[in-house]
């Protein structure tokens, strides 16, 4: 089948209030950040035997991620649509999902609290019909941008609402610590156990859902892991566990899911993975996709349940190459090892060196033969004043969104 790509969303940046897509943390929406450890990856094999190469395409991917904190409106909707346009984007990943709750008519999750004030309120519009239909009007193919793992955010639980919250229904759902504790709410997210059968299950859902009620050009998943090495230790992973080695298993786990999404998809999919896959150069203070949070994004290549991962490298290209967490040896290394799928370059628009940063890490990516870019974010990019340079700079020459047959 003819599919299209990419459409951007990214991390959390905590600014006083929980806000997912800004980088500050380590995935796009749960923290994507400058710090030491963004990316998530999945397995060590280059191998893709399984999947084949992918075709040749023409196109590039040029995508902006749009988090939900970034419109309240349908007017807000339409203007994003058409400055990510003019900016020279070809693709938005606009958040519809945030933690078990939803920006969209959903058959399985409450209407999110943060447009109307109420958990479970329609706001009588519907933000990601609104999205696809002002963005396909520009041009511009819009993905679904999902949160996989988070369950609630904040201290206080969720009230009553219909359909009821996840976290009240599913309180078996929540990953535990190395005690067996299951996480409390906190200023941050609680998140749901990978592992389990029923969460494995809701993601897929989610996606069916979506995907068979709107016309959106793809699906796209942030947050795709563990929260931390500690966890989980809930009572369901406990019982399932093989023996197998537990870090294997539990990255296994996160495949399967991501393997759900995937089989209920006739539209890309695509995931925001950890910069970092391992740190194989001996940097210090550096977070690992794979052995810290149990995300084997290389594992999601190879064994062919993603189209395109998408590492969130949030730094710069360093004055001396291969310098700690310089961004072209980072692409360089995911591009290696792309397992046979597209690997997109996520570059975050908050450097010191702002303009001219992203200007170097978009080179580097196309230097690298990456599939295209994904920045962090819309909102970034206007607040630094510099949203519509793109179109006059790298994103010059026009480009429809690129079309791939993947399937």
């Amino acid at each position: 089948m003819l599919l299209l790509l990419l459409s951007a969303c990214l991390i959390d940046a905590p600014s006083g209030e929980l806000r997912e897509g800004k980088p500050t943390g380590a995935d796009t929406d749960s923290g994507g950040t400058t710090s030491d450890t963004d990316t998530d990856d999945t397995s060590d094999t280059d191998d893709t035997s399984d999947t084949g190469a992918l075709p040749e395409y023409e196109g590039e991917l040029r995508a902006v991620w749009v988090d939900r904190w970034t419109y309240s409106s349908d007017a807000d909707v339409r203007e994003i649509m058409v400055n990510s346009a003019a900016a020279g984007f070809n693709t938005v990943f606009f958040q519809v999902r945030g933690n078990a709750d939803a920006y969209y008519q959903s058959s399985y999750e409450p209407w999110a609290a943060r447009l109307t004030g109420t958990l479970g309120r329609d706001p009588g519009w519907d933000p990601l019909a609104v999205a696809i239909e002002a963005g396909h009007a520009e041009g511009l193919d819009v993905h679904a941008y999902i949160n996989a793992f988070p369950l609630w955010a904040g201290t206080t639980p969720p009230p009553e609402s219909t359909p009821r919250h996840a976290y009240l229904a599913h309180p078996d759902w929540l990953v535990a610590d190395t005690s067996g504790t299951p996480m409390a709410l906190n200023s941050s997210y609680v998140w749901m156990s990978p592992a389990n059968p029923g969460v494995q299950e809701r993601l897929a859902d989610v996606a069916a859902d979506i995907v068979n009620r709107y016309d959106v050009d793809g699906v796209h998943l942030d947050l795709v892991r563990y929260p931390g090495a500690a966890y989980s230790h809930d009572d369901v992973s406990e019982g399932a566990y093989d023996g197998s080695g537990w870090e294997d298993w539990q990255r296994a786990q996160v495949v399967e899911a991501v393997a759900g999404v995937y089989a209920v998809s006739d539209v890309p999919v695509t995931a925001s993975v950890w910069g970092v896959y391992t740190n194989d150069w001996g940097w210090s203070s550096v977070s690992e996709g794979r052995d810290d949070y149990y995300q084997d994004s290389r594992a999601f290549a190879s064994e062919g349940v993603i189209d395109a991962n998408i590492p969130m490298i949030y730094w710069p290209v360093t004055a001396t190459p291969g310098d700690r967490l310089d961004f072209a040896t980072l692409i360089a290394d995911h591009v290696a090892h792309a397992n046979g799928r597209h690997v997109v370059a996520g570059i975050t628009a908050e450097m010191d060196g702002g303009e001219g940063d992203v200007l170097a890490c978009i080179e580097a990516a196309r230097a690298a033969g990456a599939s295209g870019v994904a920045i962090f974010d819309y909102e970034l990019l206007l607040d630094e004043g510099y949203l519509f340079d793109l179109a006059t700079g790298p994103f010059a020459e026009p480009k429809d969104p690129p079309r791939y047959d993947w399937r």
